[in-house]
């Protein structure tokens, strides 16, 4: 439980820290559209950010990153050898950040075509 507790705060610190960071400021946020997730979602999955809220996206995409590196420092976080955990940390960062981009992306893709 005490685990749970501690990876709900580093969840939420980080998401904090995106949304102090980037969302809150207009000129970070007007540059988010630049960001190579936002291009990643345009581009595979051919969505028009001009029907696409960008602070809405800015949201999403902060929530995502923070709960991938949630998940991938828990898992790592269970392993006691350096290089398992590096390793691990690998296996696991890269399909779960395409994983999750795809839900991103088909979710807004079936949003927006109705």
């Amino acid at each position: 439980m005490k685990n749970l507790m501690i990876y709900g705060i580093v969840f939420f610190s980080l998401y904090l820290c995106y949304v102090l960071f980037v969302i809150i400021r207009k000129k970070k946020l007007e540059k988010f559209s630049e960001n190579i997730y936002v291009k990643y979602l345009e581009n595979v999955y051919h969505l028009d950010m001009n029907t696409i809220s960008i602070k809405q996206l800015a949201h999403v995409v902060a929530l995502a990153n923070a709960f991938i590196i949630t998940v991938t420092l828990y898992v790592i976080g269970i392993t006691e050898n350096y290089l398992l955990k590096v390793l691990l940390a690998f296996a696991i960062l890269i399909p779960f950040q395409i994983l999750t981009y795809h839900v991103i992306g088909t979710c807004y893709q079936i949003k927006h075509k109705k």
